[in-house]
């Protein structure tokens, strides 16, 4: 019986392990270029100047839907392209839920959409996003529909409450890999325009 509890007590001192290094070594992909406005608490708006996406279209509106995507995108970047060229990780990956929802994973910098590998898989395709400005939220845990919608009115209600416009859609950021358990970062962003932010809250 001892032998048995030793045996448990050393797997879950090397899965804790584990999960200490997933959460020290994600901090080494590379994250969007962030230029902050203002924050209130866990709301923040911020300014994205410029990122390229490689992108899938979703059935609905459900970030359920995209369980199947990821090992698409993630076979495009570990070299399933056309120049069989490996691109690393970059964070966070992107949920688009609006009527043609998407998922997208963001590609390194160094990238411009003129200068990636062409993808093997017809169903990817890419864009590129400027000075995108978005309202946001923080939250813990595993991202999915009932949180998601329930952080999105949180934003919602604050930028009417601020008579900030918006856009309507949102998009959920997701910062960890699915086989993080501890320390997760998720994000609602909400479009809006930085001059109109300026103006509404006076900064």
């Amino acid at each position: 019986m001892k032998i048995l509890l030793y045996f448990f007590s050393f797997i879950f001192f090397i899965f804790g392990l584990w999960q200490v290094y997933r959460a020290f070594s994600n901090k080494k992909h590379e994250n969007l270029e962030t230029n902050i406005l203002v924050s209130f608490n866990k709301i923040k708006f911020q300014v994205y100047k410029e990122y390229t996406k490689a992108s899938l279209s979703l059935d609905s509106k459900s970030i359920s839907n995209a369980n199947g995507k990821f090992s698409i995108l993630a076979n495009y970047i570990f070299g399933g392209n056309i120049e069989n060229q490996q691109i690393s990780m970059t964070s966070p990956v992107l949920y688009n839920i609006k009527n043609k929802s998407t998922f997208s994973f963001i590609m390194p910098s160094n990238y411009k959409k003129n200068t990636l590998p062409l993808p093997k898989n017809n169903s990817i395709f890419f864009n590129t996003e400027y000075n995108q400005c978005v309202a946001s939220i923080e939250f813990g845990g595993f991202a999915n529909d009932q949180i998601c919608n329930l952080k999105y009115k949180e934003l919602k209600d604050f930028l009417i409450s601020k008579e900030i416009i918006f856009k309507k859609d949102f998009i959920v950021a997701v910062y960890n890999s699915p086989y993080d358990l501890i320390n997760r970062k998720n994000e609602i962003w909400i479009e809006v325009n930085k001059e109109d932010v300026r103006k509404k809250l006076g900064i």
